[in-house]
């Protein structure tokens, strides 16, 4: 019998209190991310717009445009995930398309 390791992602608004490495002006959703206990998993996110940036973010720190974790013993994990306009010259919205693996997850411009 061959195990697949299936990992799902869901994107929801952010609620409750920001993180300390949040950016003030960032558009942030809350990312789960489901898998098996102990499953690394690579989150990269693609279709932003030129002059924001993507970034996924902890209590210690944002990592732009990817991210690489580990899968806890629960089978889940949560991050924040920000869209941030760095130029003022960039388009007034961006979206974005999360992927890892077979998975994804697409954040639309608003």
């Amino acid at each position: 019998m061959i195990a697949l390791a299936l990992t799902t992602l869901l994107l929801t608004p952010w609620t409750g209190r920001d993180l300390p490495t949040a950016s003030a002006g960032a558009r942030k959703y809350r990312l789960t991310i489901a898998a098996a206990p102990g499953t690394a998993v690579d989150v990269r996110a693609t279709g932003v717009a030129e002059g924001w940036i993507a970034a996924f973010c902890d209590d210690r720190i944002c990592s732009p445009g990817h991210v690489k974790e580990t899968i806890p013993a629960s089978g889940t994990m949560q991050l924040q995930f920000e869209l941030i306009r760095e130029d003022e010259h960039a388009p007034a919205s961006s979206g974005a398309v999360l992927r890892s693996g077979d998975a994804s997850v697409s954040v639309k411009p608003r």
